[in-house]
């Protein structure tokens, strides 16, 4: 009886505390997989809101200007930065670059190359097993114009274009 007290008394085994540290493992990694994966997703769905905002005030640029007659500011915005729109540019944005180094720059930041006339963001690169994100979206100011239409009766304005935020890569 004196030899099961003892046994009681000593703990847990060197096998079951393994047991332990290995289900422990395993939860933590499960955990960490997790929250990278919804800062991924927080990261895009902030980003997403940006441009929407971006995208808001450029139409309100558009608008703004096709109402004063000025169909020289429309097209003034075409390679412009969008970031210039924004009364307080966020704290990720960098500035304008000619030759900007990505390396340099820290992720989660937005920049401006006025070489190729784009607004970039450098996304954070965390990544989970789910999940491809990419490392970067581009976005540029482009001159559209709806399609033309040759049966147009005699006399009519011709179609003015106008200007939109559009994603060239990623």
């Amino acid at each position: 009886m004196r030899a099961d007290a003892r046994r009681r008394q000593r703990g847990a085994s060197l096998f079951e505390l393994a047991v332990c540290a290995g289900v422990f493992a395993i939860l933590a990694a499960v955990l960490l997989d997790r929250v990278q994966r919804y800062q991924a997703e927080a990261e895009h769905a902030d980003v997403t809101r940006q441009v929407a905002t971006l995208r808001s005030l450029l139409l309100v640029r558009v608008l703004q200007a096709e109402i004063a007659g000025d169909a020289a500011a429309v097209a003034a915005l075409v390679g412009s930065n969008p970031m210039a729109l924004l009364q307080t540019p966020p704290a990720s944005y960098r500035g304008e670059f000619d030759k900007p180094d990505e390396q340099a720059l820290a992720p989660g930041s937005w920049y401006f190359d006025r070489k190729q006339q784009k607004l970039v963001y450098l996304f954070t690169g965390k990544k989970s097993f789910h999940t491809g994100t990419p490392t970067q979206w581009a976005f540029t100011i482009k001159f559209t114009r709806l399609p033309t239409n040759n049966a147009k009766p005699p006399g009519t304005q011709p179609l003015v274009g106008s200007v939109a935020l559009t994603q060239v890569d990623g």
